[in-house]
C-alpha cells in the first residue's frame, strides 16, 4: 500500500514536471520567436539569441526525459477498473409492471360517443374550419 502511494506521488510529481517543462519550453520558444534570428530570418544571428536557444534546447531535453519517465511509470501500473454507471444502473433496475399501473394507462378508444371513424374525421374537420374562421375574424378586426 505504501509503494502504491509512493508511485502515485511519483506520477503526480512527474506529471507536474512535464507540465512545468512544457510551459517553460513554450516561453523559451516565444523568446526565440521574438529574437533576432526570427526577425531577420537568418541563422547567422544565433550568437545574439544564444540564451533563448540554450533554454529551448535544455527544456526540450528535460521535457522528453520527463515524458519518457511518465510513460514507463504508466506502463508499470495495473489497468484501472473502468466504472460504467449506466451498466450498474441497468443491473439495479427492475422490470416493474404492477397491476396498478395497468389501471392508470390510457384506455382504448371508447365507443360511448357512438361515432364511427368517418364521423370523427368530419368533427375534426369542422373544428379546424371553425378555428380558421375565428382567426380570420380576429385578423379582420386587427387590420
Amino acid at each position: 500500500m505504501a509503494s502504491e502511494a509512493v508511485k502515485g506521488k511519483q506520477l503526480q510529481d512527474i506529471e507536474m514536471a512535464v507540465i512545468g517543462n512544457a510551459f517553460c519550453l513554450l516561453i523559451a520558444a516565444a523568446g526565440l520567436l521574438a529574437g533576432t534570428m526570427a526577425a531577420n530570418l537568418s541563422l547567422e544571428y544565433w550568437r545574439e539569441d544564444i540564451v533563448p536557444l540554450a533554454i529551448t534546447v535544455f527544456m526540450g531535453i528535460r521535457l522528453l526525459r520527463n515524458l519518457m519517465d511518465a510513460m514507463t511509470l504508466y506502463q508499470e501500473l495495473p489497468p484501472r477498473k473502468v466504472r460504467h454507471p449506466h451498466r450498474e444502473d441497468a443491473q439495479r433496475r427492475e422490470n416493474v409492471q404492477p397491476e396498478s399501473v395497468v389501471t392508470a394507462q390510457i384506455p382504448a378508444v371508447s365507443t360511448a360517443s357512438g361515432l364511427s371513424p368517418e364521423q370523427v374525421v368530419e368533427e375534426v374537420v369542422k373544428r379546424i374550419e371553425s378555428q380558421k374562421a375565428d382567426v380570420a375574424k380576429k385578423n379582420k378586426f386587427t387590420n
